[in-house]
């Protein structure tokens, strides 16, 4: 189950920039929904939760390699479970599990699981029945005794993560029993594994970056993957709410792209409501004089404006390409463009200027036009994926009708379309 880890699930994370479902807004009045019981074991500081209602279902979105996966759970493999992930210095999982749904006598199950977590030399302990909060009994494990420690004040305290600022609009989103929810703010940079998609984007903006795209990201189950559904105040500082006011468009990219494609990602271009909508966000960003000169150091360096320029294009969606041949980035404009060979781009740093670093190269001195679209990379890269070849039939549906975003790797996708965002795995990968 490795690609469907929660690693893998953190890997596609870089498309909630595009976010909105519309959010769901943290001050928003809600009918009160059931709440699952061993959410009171999820501290307030948790950064992630994973709680299913049967453990042979969630466990497989983490992390294989844990030492957790080495605990032989079949006793429980339907008993209700919520796992959270912690910062202690480190990162650190802390599992919950309902005692009261175990397939043989549930003292000697549970004291089974005990024995096994010392062995294993794990922090676990049996959690007694509390009628008091109306709570079953329940088994606590972890790696960390500082966590077990932690989980027990909180339990004495009748304190949780529903006490979190707008963790309860983010439950109140994931509507069942089973849901994984991140939080925003400073948390991806310390859930974020080591390498985590170092060939495409420099760590430390992608981190940035995703703190600020909303205060939780809630993931459902949905068919062979997940509904995904920001939740945030109504605050332009929120890259969710800046995109969603944006009107939905066409992505062309996936009837382009090489065979060997490692990594795609297409934003459908609205303007002028993009531009007014980037820059709404730079402002609430503290971010609009930085932006400004920004884009007239590229005035005075290239000899035209980038937003002149955009007008011009009037472009019509930007997307980035990493395969086998190096990476590029494109434009589609209005009007297919005419096909030209290779030549020196004098519009250098115009598109991450305009859409964002994540549409920025090392090298973007060549640029040319194929298929009806400009390409901008290295020359080399350039030509490659001119000369690339490309599938008769495409190996996966491009997504691409009436969407806001598009990211493709292998196997996955993570599409905004009008029934929201769709996280998918295709299950022949």
């Amino acid at each position: 189950m490795c690609k469907k880890s929660i690693l893998t699930l953190l890997a596609l994370l870089p498309l909630l920039f595009a976010c909105g479902n519309p959010p769901r807004n943290a001050n928003a009045v809600r009918e009160e929904r059931h709440i699952p019981e061993l959410i009171a074991a999820v501290p307030s500081d948790a950064l992630a939760v994973i709680c299913y209602d049967h453990l042979s279902e969630g466990m497989q979105y983490f992390d294989s390699t844990s030492v957790l996966h080495q605990l032989d759970l079949t006793a429980f493999k339907n008993a209700r479970m919520a796992l959270s992930l912690c910062y202690n210095g480190s990162l650190v999982p802390v599992l919950a599990l309902d005692a009261g749904r175990v397939e043989a006598d549930s003292v000697s199950a549970v004291n089974t699981l005990l024995a096994q977590a010392s062995t294993l030399r794990l922090q676990a302990e049996y959690v007694h029945p509390d009628p008091e909060a109306k709570r079953h009994g329940f088994v606590l494990i972890t790696p960390s005794n500082a966590q077990l420690t932690a989980v027990r004040r909180h339990l004495t305290e009748y304190t949780s993560i529903l006490d979190a600022p707008g963790f309860r609009q983010a439950l109140a989103a994931a509507g069942g029993q089973d849901f994984i929810i991140f939080r925003g703010g400073g948390a991806p940079d310390r859930v974020a594994p080591k390498g985590w998609l170092q060939d495409f984007f420099p760590r430390r903006e992608l981190t940035r970056f995703l703190g600020s795209v909303d205060d939780w990201t809630v993931l459902t189950p949905a068919g062979s993957g997940f509904d995904v559904t920001p939740v945030c105040e109504n605050d332009d500082v929120f890259y969710a709410n800046i995109l969603e006011a944006l009107p939905f468009g066409d992505s062309r990219l996936g009837a382009i792209l090489p065979q060997e494609t490692r990594f795609a990602l297409a934003m459908p271009v609205a303007l002028p409501q993009l531009r007014d909508a980037v820059e709404r966000w730079q402002d609430a960003s503290v971010k609009l004089t930085v932006y400004e000169k920004q884009l007239e150091a590229l005035r005075k360096e290239s000899g035209k404006s980038p937003l002149k320029w955009e007008l011009e294009q009037n472009v019509r969606e930007v997307a980035l390409v990493h395969f086998d041949g190096g990476v590029v980035a494109l434009v589609r404009p209005s009007r297919p463009a005419t096909e030209r060979e290779p030549y020196e781009n004098p519009w250098r740093g115009f598109l991450p200027a305009l859409y964002g670093n994540a549409f920025a190269l090392a090298d973007d001195s060549c640029t040319a036009c194929s298929r009806g679209w400009q390409i901008y990379g290295s020359p080399e890269a350039v030509e490659a994926f001119i000369a690339a070849e490309r599938p008769e039939t495409p190996a996966t549906v491009w997504p691409g009708k009436d969407c806001r975003f598009v990211i493709y790797q292998p196997g996955k996708t993570l599409a905004w379309g009008k029934k929201g965002i769709k996280l998918s795995w295709n299950s022949t990968q």
